[in-house]
């Protein structure tokens, strides 16, 4: 079932239960009301009819005239009760004064008023029936008939077994159909607008639908237009950051793609030409030749093996060593090592390393990777003679290692993505150097594995600043 439709149905049986709950309390309550006026009201019919039998009794003084003619009973009731006409006005009687007339009610219950000879009953003062239906004294309500305080007579109202239907009279049962009239409008009305809401709701969803079939056919620029500033806007937010995302990866893949297969066509294009050549005769099989073919093997071996780790990165199938190293001891280890080429290369050192027993949880050789790449840049790009200062800084328990050239930098649209691979800015990172435009982008693996970072920026002198961010281990220094 489409979920529009589901919506519909909930909005449905919500409506439908509100209406179900609504109906159930007014019926209860007019139950409990109808309830309370019914004791109420047979208690005043109770009351009424024994004062009009007590003036009657002092009449006659006795009940015989009831005992002869029971039918007499059933008009005397339909006279005395209220709610009906008085044919013959009922009147006190002369001599003493009896009991005080009742304030009659507005009317009795429906059900007292059209056969009241059924339910209502005379006794006479030992509650031996007069006139009236025989009930079990047990069911009936009594109310004593007293004249001087005496009690002459009992007047008895015979107990329903179930209480009264309070939606039996015309006018509570038009009310009722009028209530059940509109509920059902409403319930029509809900429905309706149910559906238009529904259809409001998932127009956003109904667009993601579609915005995600786009991107399983590789439509990557694909964009969802959503206004609202609900849930549903905020993932169509999301899903137009997720599409722009893929389409910035996808060219990326795309231009990785077109790099590699350059990178890798130019060394295999040289070792061809000169294998080609010397089958053909046309070179000599020479010692000079070897090491040019063997210069392009080491180049070619060289970008396999920097492919092979980033793509372990990528997969997370990066080896990590987690020893506890002090990176400045390992980076001077490196600038040992380097020592002979910068003198050769006329590049100068200004070395200011100072936090030699800070520990960082890393990679040994990892390390000596990063900082032998670095230096491998330097040596490549900085203009000769130049010089080259190292130093580090403490902070907030992370241990950040700067170094710095001397130029020529690089253009500054170009900084942000030095550690693209295979990215070369123009006229100064050629393959005539002996890169492939990975080495930055191992750095930034390898300081990224330890969960630091290195960020590059042009210097206001013209040089490049590179600063690798290591955090320092909790097990603090050695």
């Amino acid at each position: 079932m489409k979920l529009s439709y589901k919506i519909f149905c909930v909005y449905l049986l919500v409506s439908f239960i509100l209406l179900i709950l609504m109906m159930a309390t007014l019926r209860f309550f007019a139950f409990r009301h109808f309830q309370e006026v019914e004791k109420r009201l047979e208690q005043e019919t109770l009351t009424i009819l024994s004062y009009e039998l007590a003036i009657e009794y002092q009449r006659n003084n006795n009940w015989n005239r009831f005992k002869t003619s029971p039918e007499i009973l059933n008009r005397f009731i339909r006279k005395a009760l209220p709610g009906k006409p008085d044919d013959l006005p009922l009147s006190d009687p002369p001599g003493p004064p009896g009991p005080q007339r009742p304030n009659r009610p507005p009317g009795p219950p429906e059900h007292l008023v059209v056969k009241p000879h059924q339910r209502i009953a005379l006794y006479d003062a030992a509650k031996i029936l007069i006139a009236g239906p025989g009930f079990d004294i047990d069911k009936m309500i009594f109310k004593p008939i007293t004249l001087h305080d005496q009690i002459v007579g009992w007047v008895g109202l015979y107990r329903q077994s179930g209480p009264p239907h309070p939606f039996r009279g015309p006018v509570l049962k038009e009310k009722l159909d009028v209530f059940y009239t509109i509920g059902i409008i409403i319930f029509i009305l809900t429905g309706i607008v149910s559906y238009f809401l529904s259809r409001h709701i998932l127009s956003p969803v109904n667009k993601l639908i579609q915005g995600t079939k786009a991107l399983t056919r590789f439509k990557f620029d694909t964009r969802i237009d959503v206004h609202t500033k609900d849930e549903l806007g905020q993932l169509a937010k999301d899903f137009n950051q997720m599409a722009k995302t893929l389409e910035t990866y996808e060219t990326m893949r795309k231009q990785w793609v077109v790099d590699i297969s350059h990178e890798l066509r130019t060394p295999l294009s040289i070792l061809r030409g000169e294998i080609e050549a010397i089958q053909d005769g046309v070179r000599t099989f020479s010692r000079e030749g070897m090491k040019s073919l063997h210069s392009e093997t080491i180049y070619l071996e060289t970008i396999v093996n920097d492919l092979h780790l980033l793509s372990m990165a990528d997969t997370g199938a990066l080896t990590m060593k987690t020893d506890i190293i002090k990176p400045i001891e390992i980076l001077k280890t490196v600038l040992n090592l380097f020592n002979t080429r910068f003198e050769q290369e006329d590049l100068s050192l200004d070395v200011r390393l100072i936090n030699e027993k800070t520990c960082i949880i890393g990679d040994k050789d990892r390390l000596k990777q990063l900082f032998s790449n670095i230096f491998e840049n330097n040596l490549k790009y900085t203009r000769k003679p130049g010089k080259l200062t190292i130093w580090d800084n403490l902070h907030s328990h992370v241990l950040t290692i700067y170094i710095q050239d001397t130029g020529p930098g690089v253009p500054p649209g170009c900084v942000d993505k030095l550690f693209d691979r295979l990215y070369r800015v123009d006229r100064s990172r050629t393959r005539e150097h002996g890169g492939s435009g990975l080495g930055l982008s191992i750095c930034k693996t390898i300081a990224l594995a330890h969960n630091g970072d290195i960020i590059a920026k042009n210097c206001d002198h013209g040089g490049l600043n590179i600063s690798i961010q290591l955090p320092v281990s909790k097990k603090g220094s050695k």
